[in-house]
Order: structure tokens, then C-alpha cells, then sequence
């Protein structure tokens, strides 16, 4: 049996009164890229935070290949870490930047240059490299933040939400860094609220809320929580409860009631027949609808079912 690269066993931190960690368990194997998704406040940045050695008093435990992941420091030299926020000196020019960080890891001099040249290649900032990082654009700045976490070559890398506030070019270029990192061996962690991200990125995907992990799985496997049903979307101007009480949930009817708001709800359907029914009973309740959407399962669906809410929530 293949030795996990990271095992994280009843992780629990509290804020006060705050729970951002519940039990929370979760595995990696080598090679994967895991996609952490939640909504904002679920405890995705906590999380990366205990792993990178930079938030203490938590309870659980935290294996690196077996051995004890806070036991021994050398061990989070293999681990690379993206933070949310940038880490770099901005006075400082890209290669300087890499150069500097990369210092830290006993990498003998030439070779962190001959890593550093690459890597600003792989970032597309090989025509930057030595201009002040303040003169850089945001998307710049978040592939160099990228750059200086593989410095090292480690055998972990840790992203949270790497691609917050940059434009859609720069979050593509992001996304296949990610990618081609998992295709050449090295195990990611990779946390977002974006759904496309984790559909287009990773191997396997766990969905996360209020410090918990509800379901893990591909995209396919988490998909089948869903079944064989027909997603409906309805928006118009209607209330939460007034929704509820029309269509009441669980309903006979193989109704499921994923998500419901003020304006908005999401539905799954075992019949498609049952859609016009539906509807009818919308305006025997005098509820505006003003749009009606049909979609196949999704992972948009699967998260609703498992967390009641929406991304935006």
C-alpha cells in the first residue's frame, strides 16, 4: 500500500467561541492535486496556516510520509507554501526575490539561479525579471508569489487561494502551473470558493464548511451524490419561506429542495415530468417567477446538497 504524503487526523482550532476547525480528517496521496472547496469563513486559510508551521495551538495531528510534521523542521523544508497574501519584498526585483527565499533552503548558488531562471520562464516573467516587484501588475505578482513557493522543489505545495483579485489571463497561466506541478509528481493542496477552478484543476476534490470535510471525491464520484437527476434553477422574486411552503421539502413528488433564498432556488428532479407540476404550484401560491433553467448535475448541485448553500452565501 502506497504511503500517504499527508494525513491529517481530528484537526480542531477555535477563535474564542469560533470553531474554524471541527475534527476535520483528510488525506493525500503523492501526486495528487486536491482541491480544497468552500465558501469564505469555512477554514480553508486555517488550515493552511497550521500546515505551514505559522498558527500554533490546535489539536489533532499532522503526518508528513509517516513522521510527525511538527516534530522535526527539516521536514517543512519539502513543503512549499503560496500563501493569500503575497510574500515578497517589493522592492526588490523577481530574480532577487527568488533568489533571496530561495537562499533559505541551502541551495548551493548556481544551481538556485539556473531554478530561479526557470521558473520566472514558467511564470512568464523571464522579461521582467529584474524590475522592481511595486511595478508589477497583480496577476505578476500572484505567479511570482507561485514561483517563490516551488523555489525549492518540494514534494508538497500548499496554495490558498491563489488566484483571489487577478484577471482571467493570469488565472488561467495560474491554473497550469498547478496542473503541470501535479502531472510531474509533487502531491498540492489547493484551496478556492471557485467551482470551475477545482473542476478544470484537480484529480480529487473535497468540499469543506464550517471546519468540517462533508465528501471527498472526483468529480464524477461526488457528482453521483446528486444521482440521475435533472437540476432546475428558478430566480424571480419570491421569498425563502414562501418558496418552501409551496414546494415543501422532501416532497412525494421526487422533489429534493437543494438550496432556497430570497429570489433564488435550486431544485433536483428524479422525473422531468414532475417540472410542469412544480410550477404550477409556484403560481397557485401567486410566487413571480422570471427564470427557469434545466442543467445536468454538477458540482455547483452536489455543494448545495451538502452544505444548504451557495459559493456566494
Amino acid at each position: 500500500m502506497q504511503q500517504k504524503i499527508l494525513e491529517i487526523k481530528n484537526l480542531g482550532k477555535s477563535y474564542g467561541e469560533t470553531t474554524a476547525l471541527a475534527n476535520f480528517s483528510l488525506d493525500l496521496a503523492p501526486g495528487e492535486v486536491l482541491g480544497l472547496l468552500g465558501p469564505n469563513g469555512a477554514g480553508k486559510t486555517t488550515l493552511i496556516s497550521i500546515l505551514s508551521g505559522t498558527l500554533r495551538d490546535f489539536s489533532g495531528s499532522v503526518a508528513f510520509r509517516g513522521q510527525d510534521l511538527f516534530a522535526d523542521r527539516r521536514l517543512k523544508n519539502r513543503i512549499g507554501i503560496v500563501p493569500q497574501e503575497m510574500a515578497f519584498y517589493e522592492d526588490l526585483s523577481a530574480l532577487e526575490n527568488l533568489l533571496f527565499w530561495g537562499g533559505l533552503y541551502d541551495i548551493p548558488e548556481k544551481e538556485l539561479k539556473r531554478r530561479a531562471l526557470e521558473l520566472l520562464a514558467v511564470v512568464e516573467l523571464s522579461t521582467r525579471a529584474r524590475e522592481p516587484v511595486k511595478k508589477f501588475s497583480g496577476g505578476m505578482k500572484r505567479r511570482l508569489n507561485v514561483a517563490i513557493g516551488l523555489v525549492h522543489r518540494p514534494e508538497l505545495l500548499l496554495l490558498d487561494e491563489p488566484t483571489v483579485g487577478i484577471d482571467v489571463q493570469a488565472k488561467v497561466s495560474i491554473l497550469d502551473i498547478i496542473r503541470e506541478v501535479g502531472r510531474k509528481g509533487t502531491s498540492v493542496v489547493f484551496t478556492t470558493h471557485q467551482l470551475a477552478e477545482v473542476e478544470q484543476t484537480c484529480s480529487r476534490i473535497a468540499i469543506m464548511d464550517q471546519g468540517k470535510i462533508l465528501a471527498t471525491g472526483t468529480l464524477a464520484e461526488l457528482i453521483r451524490i446528486v444521482g440521475e437527476k435533472e437540476i432546475v434553477e428558478v430566480s424571480g422574486e419570491f421569498s425563502a419561506t414562501a418558496f418552501s411552503e409551496a414546494i415543501p421539502a422532501p416532497s412525494g413528488a421526487g422533489i429534493e429542495i437543494l438550496s432556497v433564498s430570497d429570489d433564488f432556488a435550486m431544485l433536483a428532479f428524479a422525473d422531468s415530468q414532475d417540472i410542469p407540476a412544480m410550477m404550477q404550484r409556484l403560481f397557485a401560491h401567486r410566487l413571480h417567477v422570471a427564470d427557469l433553467k434545466i442543467k445536468s448535475p454538477s458540482l455547483e448541485a452536489v455543494f448545495l446538497k451538502m452544505t444548504g448553500r451557495s459559493l456566494r452565501d
